[in-house]
């Protein structure tokens, strides 16, 4: 095998891959938003026993450790909120109610008709709505919401890491199975910088799914690629 750097190795098409060429899709959020990801990943736990003067580990489980990505804070007159907005919206549509306060009487509930229960109106009435500030729930809701992993993986919907060759191609690729919010982090603000403000997201999942060119080997990858 060649060395990388050799000239057998730089006449074969071989290049080393470049961090900024990537796309993260995360339903509703622009790419262009989108500064920057960290990659998944996975560690074998182990558990460790003690044979004479020898000792052995012996691997448990497979875990895999949460990714976070940045994303630039718009605010725009013509955009109905803000990239904050736009993920504190996603956990109230998740299920997280504010505040127990005037749970199951109704005071800080807003019922609305199904047909009128958009995510547009819903954010819109939810930020613009001084009197009975609360979270906006369709008819067909109980009066008191709880999280559950089908809402919270629901809302925020399939997350998939690319990676793009020269060309805008997808080299390979990462599925995040299971994927929700678990936390966000908006920049601090401060008089003497004057850097860009961002949103950091937390997003765990269950496992990822590595994709050699957006073909996942769960989907027979080498069967697609060899087109057999």
């Amino acid at each position: 095998m060649p060395l990388f750097f050799d000239k057998s190795s730089l006449t074969s098409g071989k290049q080393a891959q470049q961090t900024y060429r990537f796309v993260l899709n995360i339903r509703g959020i622009d790419v262009a938003l989108i500064k920057s990801v960290s990659s998944p990943k996975y560690k074998v736990t182990t558990q460790k026993y003690q044979i004479l003067d020898y000792q052995l580990n012996y691997p448990e489980k497979v875990t895999w450790d949460p990714i976070k990505c940045e994303i630039l804070q718009i605010i725009d007159k013509e955009v109905f909120t803000t990239t904050i907005g736009f993920f504190m919206s996603k956990l109230y549509d998740s299920g997280y109610y504010a505040s127990p306060m005037g749970i199951g009487t109704g005071e800080r509930d807003i019922v609305l008709p199904n047909e009128l229960f958009t995510a547009k109106d819903s954010i819109a009435r939810f930020v613009n709505n001084t009197e009975n500030s609360g979270y906006i729930r369709n008819s067909d809701e109980g009066t008191v919401l709880d999280f559950s992993k089908a809402k919270l993986t629901s809302v925020l919907g399939r997350v998939e890491i690319k990676t793009l060759d020269e060309d805008g191609k997808v080299y390979d690729s990462w599925l995040l199975n299971g994927a929700f919010i678990s936390g966000i982090t908006p920049s601090d603000l401060s008089y003497d910088k004057e850097t860009v403000a961002t949103v950091t997201i937390d997003i765990t999942y269950d496992w990822a799914s590595y994709g050699f060119r957006g073909v996942y080997a769960e989907q027979d990858a080498v069967s697609r690629i060899l087109g057999i």
